[in-house]
């Protein structure tokens, strides 16, 4: 009798955990784009780093990696890298990269939302990948930024991807 008592106490913790610690794709994608709307406007972070003639705000734990060159500036932040593009020749409202994603049909976008403010045009997608992990993209005018994580990261690296690129000024 005390077998099956324990055997049952240990399959519901075994489910209760699962189910509480498994969110979806969906879910995921959809926190982390709702997250990157609320640092594309809530846009409070000031330039803290100048790289490349670039000032921008560089959240706690990212580094600026060697592997850097004139067209993409590498981050890491623990063992993910971030890849940060800016074109001079985009303004703010440019869509160039909205188009760009939404062009290629090879990517399966799980999860994407447009955002504007005062003229200036951002977005944020959650892009299916091959394996376990997913690319994020975070663009505001013509700065990009990119990355591949796992699915609990999504909401985190989110939004401090837009943070990021949200604090890049193109005029």
């Amino acid at each position: 009798m005390f077998r099956k008592w324990k055997f049952i106490f240990l399959l519901t913790i075994s489910v209760l955990t699962l189910v509480a610690c498994g969110k979806t794709l969906d879910e995921s994608a959809t926190s982390g784009v709702e997250a990157a709307r609320e640092a594309f406007h809530s846009n409070d972070k000031k330039r803290t780093e100048e790289i490349d003639g670039i000032k921008l705000y560089l959240p706690a734990g990212f580094k600026k990696n060697d592997k850097s060159d004139a067209q993409n500036i590498v981050f890491t932040k623990k063992e993910e890298t971030f890849i940060l593009f800016v074109n001079p020749n985009e303004k703010n409202d440019s869509k160039l990269f909205y188009d760009l994603l939404l062009a290629d049909k090879s990517k399966e976008i799980v999860e994407q939302a447009t955002f504007t403010d005062e003229g200036i045009f951002g977005f944020a997608a959650v892009i299916k990948s091959g394996n376990d992990d997913v690319e994020l993209m975070t663009s505001v005018g013509g700065s990009k930024m990119t990355t591949m994580t796992k699915k609990g990261n999504i909401e985190e690296n989110l939004a401090r991807m837009m943070e990021i690129v949200r604090s890049i000024n193109q005029e």
